[in-house]
């Protein structure tokens, strides 16, 4: 049987284009713009993710949004909750030195302190996404069952009538490696019109 050049010369083509395509990948092992899409939360919220998580139920039962790649050991969630409720919380525990959105930081930082052992927490940070108002703090923690320690990137999102937390975790471990696709995660936060 004899093969053709052409059948040759395919199969090199072919060969040499995974090769490229592997040798796209950002060697600190974040991902690219390319590597991420839009996904919505109809009439609330959009945002961008990696391609590579996939849906999920099983994270958090109270969030709007649940992605993880169990492979990267990276996850995502969004719990949304009325501004009101805060507001007015506020102002009933006289907590006028810090916003709505400080008073929903302080309680989901209280609520995770009682499920597991931070052992470090950032100062709160702002900055604006999307025109909105915005504070984050990252958090390493020892959970019960799981040998290696968590890292969470914890932002919380005002908006016109609610508050927003966009929590993503991984390993410590694994922190610079997915540090900037977090911060990427958050930064794409859209509240729907």
């Amino acid at each position: 049987m004899k093969i053709k050049p052409v059948f040759i010369l395919s199969i090199a083509l072919s060969l040499f284009l995974v090769s490229c395509v592997d040798g796209k990948k950002n060697p600190e092992g974040t991902a690219t713009t390319e590597d991420f899409a839009t996904v919505t939360v109809p009439k609330e919220y959009s945002i961008r993710l990696p391609r590579s998580m996939q849906k999920t139920t099983a994270l958090n039962s109270d969030a709007s949004l649940q992605y993880q790649n169990i492979h990267d050991e990276i996850y995502t969630i969004i719990i949304d909750e009325p501004k009101q409720e805060f507001v007015d919380a506020s102002r009933v525990l006289e907590y006028k030195e810090k916003s709505s959105i400080g008073l929903y930081r302080d309680i989901q930082l209280k609520r995770l302190s009682q499920r597991m052992d931070i052992t470090y927490q950032s100062k709160p940070s702002k900055m604006t996404i999307s025109g909105l108002t915005t504070e984050s703090v990252e958090i390493d923690a020892k959970i019960d069952n799981i040998e290696e320690d968590l890292t969470y990137f914890l932002t919380f999102i005002e908006g016109n009538d609610k508050i927003y937390m966009i929590m993503s975790w991984t390993l410590k471990s694994k922190k610079q490696r997915f540090k900037n696709t977090f911060l990427t995660i958050v930064k794409s936060f859209k509240v729907s019109d």
